[in-house]
């Protein structure tokens, strides 16, 4: 692989009507008198839409999987660590904008929770990089 490839994060509608509810409330105070209280929900608006635009994992050249979930995490995981790859629908927090999530476990018992868009095409790229990793589960329309 000679390129960095970029899967964005699958958004579930539930993640974008929080997102437009904020939006909304912040437009409907704004409205209101004293507008300026409004402006207390700046920074949460400001949080809540860079995570939505700003999820995205990326393969590397040099075999490493940096996973992004807005302005502040980032981390890069070695892919030739990774050991395998779970479909789960697990809700805890994660760099996922949807629920239809993959497992991946690292030899180090690190775990991370992702949602590309296009999951097969996603665990393809790294079985080609590392094809020891065990893909556990049914991942037909995942």
């Amino acid at each position: 692989m000679n390129k960095t490839i970029v899967f964005r994060s699958k958004r579930s509608v539930w993640y974008t009507v929080a997102t437009l509810m904020v939006i909304a409330i912040f437009i409907y105070l704004l409205l209101q008198d004293p507008w300026y209280i409004s402006l207390i929900m700046l920074p949460v608006i400001a949080f809540m839409v860079s995570i939505y635009f700003r999820t995205y994992y990326s393969i590397h050249p040099v075999n490493g999987l940096t996973v992004i979930c807005g302005p502040f995490y980032k981390k890069t995981f070695d892919i030739k660590a990774l050991k395998s790859i779970k479909s789960t629908s697990n809700p805890l927090s994660s760099p996922a904008l949807s629920l239809k999530r993959l497992e991946l476990r690292f030899q180090n018992r690190e775990t991370v929770m992702i949602s590309p868009v296009n999951q097969e095409e996603f665990i393809e790229i790294m079985k080609s990089i590392n094809p020891e990793i065990e893909v556990k589960g049914n991942m037909q329309g995942k």
